[in-house]
Parts: C-alpha cells; structure tokens; sequence
C-alpha cells in the first residue's frame, strides 16, 4: 500500500469484506443500491491500491461515473509514471486529477527512472503546489517529503535550479559524500523567495512536453566536473517555456565544440529584469537572442577566453575588425560579447542601468556602440579588462560644432575600475575630471557619488592626488 494511503477505520475493515463477497455474488444493478458514502469509501480504498482505478471505476455504470467525478476524495491521489506513458498523457492525467481533486489536499507520486522526464511530469501540478500534502519520488533517484512540514505558502515557489548532471557520476557523488539531492530547499531568510526546488538533468527537456512554468528565478548551471554541457537553442528554449522570468543566471564552463545554428529562436521575456551569464562561450548567441524591454541588471563574468570561438557565419554590422586594433589577451571572445551586447540593444533598447563586466572585454569600438546607447546606465563596474585609454576617453564631455556640450552614459553616477593593466593614470585623469567638473556644475543625474580604481597599475598616487581635487572623498582606490 502507498504510503499516502488513506487510513481505514477498523470499522470499515468488516464493512471492506462483506462488500467483497457481495460484489462477488450480485449482479451490478443491486450494488448500485449502496448509498453513496459507502460507494466513495469502497473507490477510496481502490485508489490506494491502483492510482488509475478512478478510470476504471467510473466506466462501470452512470450512476459509478457520477459518484466517482462528484467524489473528490477518489482523486487525491496523483501517480505519473515515465515509463507508463508519454510525457504529453501524463500531463493530461495530472490535470484530469487536480481538477477532480480540487479542492482537497493531494498526494504526489512520480516515478522517473528517466529523470530526464521529470520535470514534464511534474510541471502541470507546480500551480497547484499549495494543495501538496505529500510528495515522493521513485526511480532513479528516492525522496519522499511530508509537505505540511515545509508550510509552503501560495504562491512561494518562485526559484527553479536546473543543474546538468550526469547520471554515469552518481556513484561517484556517494563515494565522495555529496551533500544529498534535495528537491525542495529553503532560500535564505532574507530572500523574498522563501523556497527554490532542485532539478538534476542531462538536458534541457522539449518545451513541448513541459506546462508554463511560473518561476520567476531560475539558474541554469552546467556541470564541470563531469563535463556535461549544454548549447544555446535549449536554453532558449527553456526560456520561452518561463514567460514570467523576471531573474535569469547562466553559469556555464568554457567550451566551443560547434557553433550555434544559424537561426535561433528570439525569446521574448517582458518581465526579465536581471541577466547573468557566467564562463560560457555562447553569450553572443543567448544575448542575441534575447528580447527583454525591462532588463535593468546585467552581469557578465568570466566570458573572456583565449582561444577562438566557433561563431558561426555571422555578417552583421560590426562584425568588421576594430579600427583602434587595441590588443587584447581574448580578441575571440571580446568580439563575441561586444557583438551579443549589440544586438541585445538593438533588439529592445532595454534600461539597462548596472552593467557589471567581471574578466569580460569587449573591443574599443563596442564599448564606444554600448555608451552611446545606455542612456539609462547608472553603475558600471569592470574588472580585469584589457581596456585602453581609448575607452576611458569616452567618458570625456564631448564638444559639439555646434557649441554645444553633452556626455555619454549621462545617469552614470558610480563607476567602478578594477585591476585594468592598461589604463594609464594620466588617460583616467584627463577623461574623469572634466566630466566631474561638468556634472557638479549642473548637478545633473549623471553626478558621480563613487569612483573607483582599484589595484590598476599606471593609476599612481599622483594621479590620485590629481582627481582627488575634482572628487574629493567620491574617488576611491582600496577596496
């Protein structure tokens, strides 16, 4: 018996024999004269031992029919199984049950020796994970979870981790003692997400076989250890499949075996408000491929590598060498996420206003393309870039022929340098200060509160001592 089963009064137990040998021995036109609340104990009972027997039931009679589809109680008991049937029929039958079940506590079972499948099977009884009571997984991996002891409340699950895992390394993960896996986490106290549940693939699955997924948090990370990677058309994919994204983080590892298609799908995400991508060779697909007219937040981090990217036959404006030919240790990979960042603006001007670049470059004429267009950038913040003079030059006021004056980046109020080896003092000094002196003097919202140049070698303390004039107590050159 399931260990969800309803428990039986000792009283029913004589009541359970006596039906046996009357069905046995009576023609169905007499058993139909059972009342009804005997009726519904009887299926009760059938449920806990065969999870589709409701099926069976109701196409005894009419009057069985009835009962069964009047009779929430005969449905509490959700049993999807991927090697039973398709993903598609599962999610046809979760919500055949959650219908008939509403409005009762149900119990969950999937059996998934394919977790692949587990996450379509899943996915249609996400919105009604409030009414959970208990919830256990068989198959490949075994979990059982008492879902009144997490007090989930409506509408609280909003984070999803999806980790890309290879199931040839579980026996490994035992030997090596491996924190458990653990579908349903707590977040920590201070997040507005009170919980975040865990999935372990190896790959993304069809969007086709999943229902809408209302997180609004999910992290996609590849696995490193066991080699297991992913491309962009699934993620994008996966995306789409997650139309209330508001936060989105990528965390790869550095690989380049094929290029992308030619043609990936533009995903539209308009609540997407934070973007991070992390140590992947496919920012310049995921960015390009991203439509987001919300996006606030974007974080780029060990993007930069040293060796050439398989792009694919992309002719696109910009595409062409950088005329300032500025060196740098990663030209491939500069290319590729100044060319992402492009299209990204390109495709829906988002108000982007922290843009953070950790170990992440672009060339000198894609910062030149990005600061003209990010007129609502507030923080930006990079760290080990391979910038020249030529790029801080452009935060110097321009002069028009006209007479008149204007400043790229103009709501920048806080930027932020760190350990950039080919910055000289004198280039920052002479392209921070009279912006300083502009901004201060018409207090526009471009006015800096914070400076820093951290750990960058040819920033001296003369030249600190030379900005520190214009900034005063804003500029900043320890961490």
């Amino acid at each position: 018996m399931s260990s969800s089963s309803p428990t039986i009064p000792p009283a029913m137990l004589d009541v359970y024999t006596v039906v046996d040998n009357i069905v046995d021995n009576m023609p169905l036109s007499t058993i139909n004269i059972l009342p009804p609340e005997l009726l519904i104990q009887i299926f009760t009972y059938c449920v806990s031992n065969d999870a589709l027997a409701p099926l069976n039931l109701r196409a005894v009679s009419t009057t069985w029919k009835d009962t069964v589809d009047n009779s929430p109680a005969v449905w509490q008991l959700i049993s999807l199984d991927s090697d039973a049937r398709s993903p598609l029929c599962s999610r046809n039958q979760a919500e055949f049950w959650i219908n008939r079940s509403q409005p009762l506590p149900i119990d969950v079972e999937i059996s998934a020796h394919d977790l692949d499948l587990f996450l379509p099977l899943i996915s249609p009884l996400l919105p009604s994970i409030d009414r959970w009571r208990t919830f256990s997984l068989t198959g490949r991996r075994e979990e059982y979870v008492n879902m009144e002891d997490l007090d989930l409340p409506l509408d609280s699950l909003k984070r999803l981790q999806v980790f890309l895992h290879d199931y040839d390394f579980d026996d490994l993960d035992e030997e090596e003692m491996s924190p458990p896996k653990v579908t349903f986490t707590r977040t920590y106290p201070m997040w507005p997400e009170p919980f975040t549940m865990n999935i372990w693939l190896s790959k993304l699955p069809c969007p086709l076989l999943i229902a809408p997924l209302r997180f609004t948090y999910v992290t996609i990370s590849e696995g490193p250890v066991d080699g297991l990677q992913t491309h962009p058309q699934p993620v994008l994919e996966f995306l789409a499949a997650c139309p209330e994204l508001e936060f989105f983080c990528f965390h790869g590892w550095p690989h380049d075996d094929q290029p992308p298609p030619e043609h990936l799908p533009v995903v539209y995400l308009p609540n997407l408000r934070t973007l991070r991508l992390k140590s992947t060779c496919s920012a310049r697909a995921l960015l390009s491929s991203l439509n987001t007219p919300r996006l606030r937040n974007l974080y780029l981090a060990h993007l930069n590598v040293d060796f050439m990217l398989q792009q694919g036959e992309y002719r696109e404006a910009g595409d062409s060498d950088d005329d300032a030919r500025d060196y740098s240790q990663s030209p491939w990979s500069d290319h590729a996420t100044g060319m992402g960042l492009r299209k990204l603006i390109n495709q829906c001007n988002p108000p982007i206003r922290i843009l953070e670049m950790d170990f992440s470059d672009m060339r000198t004429k894609d910062f030149r393309y990005v600061f003209d267009r990010l007129k609502e950038l507030v923080e930006f913040r990079i760290v080990a870039s391979d910038m020249s003079d030529k790029v801080i030059a452009l935060f110097k006021p321009v002069f028009s022929l006209d007479g008149t004056t204007s400043i790229r980046l103009p709501k920048l109020r806080r930027l932020e340098l760190y350990n950039c080896p080919r910055l000289t003092g004198d280039a920052v000094v002479n392209s921070l200060e009279p912006r300083v002196v502009y901004t201060d003097a018409r207090n526009t919202d471009g006015k800096f509160m914070e400076v820093a140049v951290v750990g960058c070698d040819g920033f001296t303390p003369w030249h600190e001592h030379l900005l520190s004039e214009s900034l005063g107590k804003r500029l900043r050159t320890h961490d």
